[in-house]
């Protein structure tokens, strides 16, 4: 009867040891301003939650963010562009290039896709290498039109603003649409098609792009 006790007090304080390890070694991190989890050893994460909601910054997000925005204003007007950003729903302003590894294809400006959150619904991604006098040149040409090295990335994000439903450039869903249901299984009508709708939908942002740059100058 005495081993029995002996063995169940054991297993008690063994139980406690090993409670309190885990305790010491849990982890409470947080993944956003507001929200955090609570990471065990062995249970992994059994519990994300809000503690409260912050009315103020975060310094180490505002500092980031400072970076991000110093890096921007070299470019294009900030506050002229979350305007639009805000206006016609888009939700990311990034660098990643084109390509998997995050790398610019040749000759690649500037690209718009759709976002992944639900809260916009578009992307926009800016190459922050150009030559801005060649690119200037090139635009010039193309659309006949003058524009100055410090017209390019006004003229590059408004033209990818174009692309949205909300700048009335209804083709871009219709392009997606048609690009995602049949991949490249395109067969040639098919592929006429796209290269069509590509060429209006291409034509209307730049459209877009020359009435609203005059907002930038």
């Amino acid at each position: 009867m005495g081993t029995t006790y002996l063995f169940f007090i054991t297993g008690i304080v063994g139980g406690i040891l090993i409670f309190l390890v885990l305790i010491k070694r849990s982890t409470l991190k947080r993944i956003s301003g507001e929200e955090y989890v609570l990471s065990v050893p062995l249970f992994g994460i059994i519990l994300r939650t809000s503690l409260k909601e912050y009315q103020g910054l975060f310094t180490e997000e505002w500092i980031q963010l400072k970076k991000k925005l110093q890096k921007i204003e070299g470019l294009i007007d900030v506050e002229k562009m979350f305007r639009y950003a805000d206006q016609y729903g888009i939700d990311y302003i990034g660098f990643e290039g084109d390509r998997p590894d995050g790398s610019w294809s040749t000759g690649k400006f500037a690209f718009c896709n759709m976002s992944q959150s639900h809260k916009r619904p578009y992307s926009v991604y800016l190459n922050p290498e150009l030559d801005l006098e060649a690119v200037s040149h090139k635009l010039s040409r193309e659309l006949n039109v003058k524009l100055n090295t410090s017209d390019v990335y006004p003229f590059l994000f408004l033209h990818e603003v174009g692309h949205t439903s909300k700048a009335g450039n209804k083709n871009f869903f219709a392009a997606v649409l048609t690009h995602t249901i049949s991949g490249d299984r395109h067969s040639i009508n098919k592929r006429l098609e796209l290269f069509r709708l590509k060429g209006k939908i291409e034509k209307y942002a730049d459209r877009f792009a020359l009435k609203e740059l005059e907002n930038f100058r």
